[in-house]
């Protein structure tokens, strides 16, 4: 921007400014986006309360955490004090808790927005770590799986309404629970709002978030929330991934096994904390997110320094089955912010049934070439199923098929689909030759692949009956 441009936008800023005040008598945050010190006072206030299970080894830091707080040097020795993932996660694993506490901290950025056609201000809080620990367990194979990897990052975002008075309060809760994959623990304080802390359980290892409304160190469905969808998350220190939430799932954070951080300014006093049996109350700080940015944006480094500083090498094969390397473009710090129409920039629940399809037909007598998509639509209702509409093309050796399928689906668990519904099949784009399938599927998800099994009536078209799918999920 130009000397004169800006000097021009700065003025137009200001004369609405004074616009807004002088007609309402109250200055407001929405003509432009949020000034740097607003979106700090914003994330004090707000400042969320962590509380994190008494045998968790990482807590939020900066991904530049080896040299955040040391005087600049030259390129070269920033990366060699930067190490590698191994050589970071074993320096910080080699501090003790205060050591670790002292690090600790908490990126923020605020901007405006629309919810259902009202003015409110989305107030993001972002939690890097060191590294994820943490092990799942499937439910039709019952068989434990490890999601262990270098850098992990969740995020809270905060809806907040401005009173005419000027004063801000809390209108809903977002809380990320492995976002892409399963919706995220929500909250709405409704017309009364909320005009503090709140507080938030941390999932052990894994770092998934859930608010504790009523303070009882124990997520319950309901009253400290729920997802939008049939697929309950809350907090599963125990990896077990049945889609209605059980309290059983969490260890309780109470009499003595949880360790709090909360806003290194924010008293312990004034009440957050006090009185809740909490024996290890540390602070973390709060540094905007264009800090990182600036932190990174100095370092300039190149695609291939920040995947040998900030990723593990994992060969393709396994990443494509749910293996993470760290992937240093999505898990060190978050992109533009993605609000838009009604959306708070966390992605919907229907998210993660909406992608397009590439991979193969593995049947006996057809095997063949599958290419297509998926459109979902996941209903809140537990009697209710979720709606799938789903196109495929099918490429053999002796035909080529087209088939729309209409699907009602039901998460049997955080991986597994159960589908039934009506497929039409043809062989030719003018539908002359076609007929109706009455199918039923299972489906898992394997990372970004699908495995499914499909049982379907048969016709003149296509005189298969059962169907395996090995396919991957493009997002």
């Amino acid at each position: 921007m130009t000397p004169i441009a800006k000097a021009i936008h700065t003025a137009r800023r200001a004369c609405l400014l004074v616009l807004l005040v002088a007609t309402t008598g109250v200055p407001s945050v929405f003509a432009e986006d949020l000034a740097a010190n607003e979106q700090a006072r914003l994330a004090q206030q707000f400042a969320p309360v962590l509380v994190f299970h008494s045998a968790e080894k990482f807590f939020p830091v900066s991904p530049l955490f080896p040299i955040a707080a040391k005087a600049p040097f030259d390129k070269k020795t920033m990366l060699l004090r930067l190490g590698t993932t191994e050589s970071r996660t074993a320096a910080y694993l080699e501090m003790n808790l205060a050591e670790r506490a002292k690090l600790a901290t908490v990126h923020y950025r605020a901007y405006p927005a629309k919810r259902d056609g009202r003015n409110v201000v989305v107030l993001e809080y972002w939690f890097y770590y060191v590294r994820d620990e943490y092990r799942v367990r499937g439910n039709i194979l019952p068989i434990w799986a490890g999601g262990n990897h270098p850098n992990d990052l969740e995020h809270v975002h905060l809806v907040l309404r401005q009173a005419e008075s000027g004063k801000f309060a809390v209108d809903e809760i977002y809380a990320s629970a492995h976002e892409g994959k399963i919706p995220a623990n929500r909250y709405d304080y409704g017309e009364g709002g909320h005009d503090g802390p709140t507080r938030f359980f941390v999932e052990l290892g894994s770092h998934a978030l859930a608010p504790d409304i009523d303070e009882d160190g124990i997520f319950s469905s309901g009253k400290d929330g729920d997802s939008g969808s049939k697929l309950q998350w809350g907090i599963r220190d125990r990896g077990y991934t049945w889609p209605r939430y059980r309290s059983s799932y969490m260890s309780p954070r109470s009499n003595g096994n949880a360790v709090v951080f909360e806003e290194e300014n924010a008293a312990i006093s004034s009440g957050t904390t006090e009185g809740a049996g909490f024996a290890q109350v540390y602070s973390y700080r709060l540094a905007s997110l264009d800090s990182l940015d600036e932190g990174f944006a100095q370092l300039d480094l190149t695609g291939k320094e920040l995947k040998s500083t900030f990723e593990t090498p994992t060969f393709w094969f396994p990443r494509v089955f749910g293996r993470d390397n760290g992937r240093s473009k999505a898990l060190l710090m978050p992109g533009p912010p993605k609000s838009g129409r009604d959306s708070v920039g966390i992605l919907g629940v229907s998210s993660s049934e909406r992608f397009l399809i590439l991979g193969t037909s593995l049947n006996v007598d057809e095997p063949g070439f599958l290419v297509g998509g998926r459109y979902s639509f996941l209903t809140h209702s537990l009697i209710v199923p979720d709606f799938i509409l789903e196109t495929d093309g099918i490429v053999t050796r002796r035909k080529n098929y087209l088939s729309p399928q209409f699907l009602i689906s039901y998460p049997f668990d955080g991986f597994t689909r159960i589908m039934f519904g009506k497929s039409l099949v043809t062989d030719s784009w003018s539908f002359s030759a076609r007929q109706w399938d009455t199918v039923g599927t299972i489906e898992v998800r394997l990372g970004d692949m699908r495995i499914s099994a499909s049982a379907r009536s048969i016709g003149p078209v296509r005189a298969v009956s059962k169907e395996f799918r090995f396919y991957y999920a493009f997002r």
